[in-house]
């Protein structure tokens, strides 16, 4: 196992790491604040999301991995042809996991704005 490898194996389970530390640290900011006004007497109001505000957005996310996955496939099957190495067909294969939640999330969507439209 080379330097690369072992940056390579770092860099991928750092990232998820450290962006749930600045989730966290980004809610218990907004957390403190909340308090704060609270303590202060400010009226909060409470703005719960419009039904169709949150299905655009799990349209927004599906559209945005579907691309992504078939930009993955794409990528991997010309690197295949170009290098002659079927081994970077694998990466196809992986490609599929965000393309297919993002046609579920596309199908969510379609499930949301059907509720909407018939209530």
């Amino acid at each position: 196992m080379n330097v690369t490898d072992v940056a390579a194996i770092v860099g991928v389970f750092s990232i998820p790491i450290v962006a749930l530390i600045v989730l966290y640290l980004t809610r218990r900011l907004q957390s403190q604040e909340r308090i704060k006004a609270i303590e202060k007497g400010v009226n909060i109001p409470f703005e719960p999301i419009d039904p169709k505000e949150r299905a655009l957005r799990t349209r927004r996310a599906g559209i945005i991995l579907v691309t992504f996955g078939l930009g993955l496939i794409i990528f991997s099957v010309v690197g295949a042809r170009v290098e002659q190495d079927k081994d970077m067909l694998i990466i196809a294969g992986g490609a599929a996991i965000p393309l297919l939640i993002g046609l579920g999330l596309l199908y969510d969507y379609r499930l949301r704005m059907r509720e909407i439209s018939g209530s």
